[in-house]
């Protein structure tokens, strides 16, 4: 049977003029360690050759949830890296070094817009869609010594580091008018500074550093995006903080004694009846918003933060590889205001706006998805 699309749909749906939603999701496009790129997985296309050397657990499947909710909160899976399974390799960081990790959106709401950083997108990438919410680094063990088969719903967590809402700082102009601009208003009307607003400032990117002196051996980073903007309503299940994870499988090198403390299982770091999944971000305006979840481990660096990087070098690693050599030689690039004051309907009318679109939006992200993977199979399949 042939199926027939006409160009003028596939575009539009593809730029995403059809897409202005506000829960719109996004993957880790790849991570940076020790010189060496290694790109997330290919979700749309199986047989991308990437596919078999990235260090990235896939997120989610085309056709599947691409964030949890506060129903998800006490599944161990889930949570620990969206119930993915191990990925088929792991990329080398020194102790005491940073790894750059780089996250891509799906819709083109942001692209080119003032306040997304200067990074120049290849076409059908586009930066991360939401502003206000939480960025935060979790680390486990890999205690069979193997990050690629690995039950991450067995993982101990450790945090360490999460950035919230610092009401020293405030988000830039530019960034501001384009969130008014999408349509989703940034809050906190006044001063305050989203963890994920500054990871869109600095062009969809954050950097972590491994702690200094952790021990050699395999360990998952679990990086996590929490998205604020559709606070929970008890008539609608598709509301509440959208929580995104990515798992990067890496291996320790050039470490020391320092060993991971006991730590938290993916299934407890958030109540699903808490604070932080009754957070509404419109009527609090950022006045008492805490960071949610376990402490930040003592011995964590405090350096981790978002990277001003606008690219990365790429490498070539061979398929034969279950390892990414840090040795290995970079060959190429990567692909990689408001008023100070609100009112009552204002916010209303925001919380409201961001309820309302969040059912549509999943039909359309899954007519997107599948047209996505036509493409990429037809493009692999004429070459």
């Amino acid at each position: 049977m042939t199926i027939l699309i006409s160009s003028l749909f596939l575009g539009a749906l593809l730029s995403g003029s059809f897409l202005p939603c506000v829960n719109a999701h996004g993957q880790i496009l790849g991570v940076s360690a020790n010189g060496v790129y290694n790109d997330g997985p290919n979700i749309y296309y199986s047989g991308d050759a990437k596919n078999a050397v990235t260090a990235v657990r896939t997120m989610y499947e085309a056709s599947g949830p691409s964030y949890n909710l506060p129903t998800d909160f006490t599944d161990d899976s889930k949570m620990a890296c969206e119930g993915a399974s191990g990925a088929p390799a792991t990329i080398q960081v020194s102790a005491g070094t940073d790894i750059q990790i780089d996250w891509v959106g799906a819709t083109s709401e942001l692209l080119n817009k003032p306040g997304t950083g200067d990074k120049t997108w290849p076409d059908g990438e586009y930066p991360w869609v939401h502003a206000m919410g939480t960025v935060a680094t979790y680390m486990a063990s890999c205690t069979n010594g193997d990050c690629t088969t690995f039950d991450a719903s067995q993982g101990s967590w450790v945090k360490l580091e999460m950035d919230g809402l610092d009401l020293s700082q405030s988000i830039s102009d530019d960034l501001r008018s384009t969130m008014a601009g999408k349509p989703e208003a940034y809050y906190p009307t006044g001063a305050g500074l989203w963890g994920m607003a500054k990871f869109v400032q600095d062009g969809s990117s954050w950097n972590v550093t491994v702690p200094s002196g952790l021990q050699n051996g395999q360990y998952i980073v679990r990086h996590e995006l929490m998205a604020v903007h559709n606070p929970l309503t008890s008539s609608d299940a598709t509301t509440g903080p959208q929580v995104y994870v990515g798992c990067i499988q890496v291996e320790v090198i050039d470490g020391g004694d320092v060993t991971l403390p006991e730590g938290t299982p993916a299934g407890s770091l958030y109540a699903p009846d808490g604070d932080f999944a009754q957070y509404n971000v419109y009527s609090d305006n950022g006045a008492n918003f805490v960071n949610p979840g376990p402490a930040v481990w003592d011995g964590a660096s405090s350096s981790s933060s978002s990277s001003s990087s606008s690219s990365s070098a790429s490498t070539s690693v061979s398929a034969s590889s279950s390892t990414v050599d840090s040795s290995s030689t970079p060959t190429s690039s990567s692909a990689s205001v408001a008023s100070s004051s609100s009112t009552s309907n204002s916010t209303t009318s925001a919380a409201t706006s961001a309820s309302t679109s969040s059912g549509k939006c999943r039909k359309r992200r899954n007519a997107k998805r599948m047209v996505q993977k036509r493409r990429h199979s037809f493009g692999h399949a004429t070459h």
